[in-house]
């Protein structure tokens, strides 16, 4: 116990003011119940835990957080309404054999017919640019 650091305390001439008889009364009391904590747990803890500090470990990186569940969490049918919450959203994250279809098909074929069409159009010399070309040499 040399490691516990106790805190200060009012002195006996200060507590036995008449003014101070309400703070000495919940003084006693707290020392009375810091005594029979002590002797409950003093099987179970430590010298070694009660100096222990230090025990926390910092990261710079967010990297763990991303995988974390979010919101509300029940187990064991605690709370139902939750539950079928959670497995709602298990069923949004599970993906279909098949994607969502934004542009139907028919409508997509004569888009790209016409993107083909004008591809073919711009890759073939026109007459002006012959012309040009011929011009030139």
């Amino acid at each position: 116990m040399a490691g516990v650091k106790k805190k200060p305390q009012l002195p006996k001439s200060v507590l036995d003011m008449k003014f101070m008889k309400k703070t000495k009364e919940r003084l006693e009391r707290e020392l009375e119940d810091t005594q029979d904590h002590g002797s409950l747990y003093s099987n179970i803890i430590t010298n070694a835990m009660r100096s222990a500090s230090g025990n926390y470990v910092t990261e710079a990186s967010f990297i763990f957080c991303e995988n974390l569940m979010e919101g509300r969490l029940s187990f064991k049918g605690m709370n139902p309404e939750i539950e079928r919450l959670m497995e709602q959203e298990k069923l949004k994250e599970i993906p279909s054999g098949e994607m969502q279809k934004d542009i139907p098909d028919d409508i997509l074929a004569k888009k790209f017919q016409a993107f083909n069409k004008r591809k073919r159009a711009s890759s073939t010399p026109s007459k002006y640019t012959m012309v040009k070309k011929k011009k030139s040499h």
